[in-house]
């Protein structure tokens, strides 16, 4: 999900999704809206619809899922699913409050939830970072906020019941994500994440697009992902990304990486990270995985001529073998500088 944006009036957009829930819904937020004066709908969210509901006291977030995923209508999905976010969701606000958004209500029969505004400036990190480099405060501070989440969860139960987690991880953050370029060395990095020690509850979907960092807090959003694996998954997903916005500025790429990695404590026995081929190979499949765009499209981020010379630069560190996050920062950033 990204932060709400200001848009059109889309009340019909809610009602819509909602159909004959949305009074419900609507009284529900008025608890903490008060009369509402303006329902916007919230740009990015992919499985789920998401608007704000803005009202003369405050604002609140209603998410929706439907049967089919919100920006990918050929894909469907089964909208009680909404259920296990919710946990997730009730989980990790009720560990760590200041970095997740709080579930004021939850309507199983509308698979509806309503949440706290956790966007005030109404933009996602995502929205930011389009328009500007990320800031070495803010890399350390996300390092540190992971950390925090990963240490809280450590001794968490699975939320999936039965072998939920095992093909949630199968077919969503190996299948859609690693596995989805076909490359031997990302399918090794599989097997190889499923057999570390200290297997626990992660986020799953750590993107820009899914923080807030306004006014030096930080709040992670869109939990529908969370799932029993390794927190190097998590940690990778996340250095893609920072990678991935940062192409077009090289000279910032090394000190960006550090600062965020070194505010990162790995629970369990200390990897360095500058030696960790495991951490470098699930985040060059990550930054693959955005780039080729099979299934979840993902805005670009560097004009089509880098982002191609990224693709063939990160195929060629994966067939030639083990490689280093320096070696992949070094190769990201020769794509401007050679």
């Amino acid at each position: 999900m990204t932060g709400p944006r200001s848009t059109n009036d889309t009340a019909p957009g809610l009602a819509a999704v909602l159909g004959p829930h949305v009074h419900q819904v609507l009284s529900m937020c008025r608890h903490y809206t008060g009369h509402p004066t303006r329902i916007e709908a919230c740009t990015g969210g992919i499985v789920s619809h998401v608007f704000r509901v803005r009202g003369e006291i405050g604002n609140v977030i209603v998410k929706v899922r439907g049967h089919r995923f919100a920006k990918i209508a050929h894909i469907t999905t089964d909208p009680a699913l909404i259920a296990h976010e919710h946990r997730a969701l009730t989980l990790h606000h009720g560990l760590l409050p200041d970095l997740f958004p709080k579930v004021l209500a939850f309507l199983p029969e509308a698979h509806a939830m309503v949440m706290t505004d956790v966007f005030p400036d109404g933009r996602t990190w995502r929205e930011h970072l389009d328009q500007r480099a990320a800031t070495a405060e803010e890399c350390t501070r996300l390092g540190s906020a992971l950390t925090r989440i990963h240490h809280a969860t450590t001794d968490q139960a699975p939320l999936r019941k039965g072998d939920g987690d095992d093909l949630f991880r199968a077919e969503h953050a190996y299948g859609y994500c690693l596995r989805a370029c076909g490359h031997r060395a990302l399918d090794e990095a599989c097997h190889r994440l499923d057999a570390l020690p200290g297997r626990q509850l992660i986020l799953g979907d750590t993107c820009p697009k899914n923080l807030s960092l306004h006014g030096g807090r930080t709040a992670f959003v869109d939990l529908d992902n969370v799932h029993t694996g390794s927190p190097i998954f998590d940690l990778g997903y996340l250095l893609a990304h920072l990678i991935l916005h940062h192409t077009t500025r090289p000279t910032l790429l090394h000190p960006l990486t550090a600062g965020f990695l070194d505010a990162y404590t790995l629970p369990g026995p200390a990897r360095p990270w500058c030696e960790d081929d495991l951490l470098a190979t699930v985040t060059a499949g990550v930054l693959l995985y955005r780039l080729e765009a099979r299934v979840v499209p993902y805005p670009a981020t560097a004009p089509p001529a880098t982002a191609d010379r990224l693709r063939h630069s990160l195929r060629h560190l994966l067939d030639a073998g083990p490689f280093t996050v320096p070696d992949l920062l070094n190769t990201a950033a020769g794509l401007v500088t050679a």
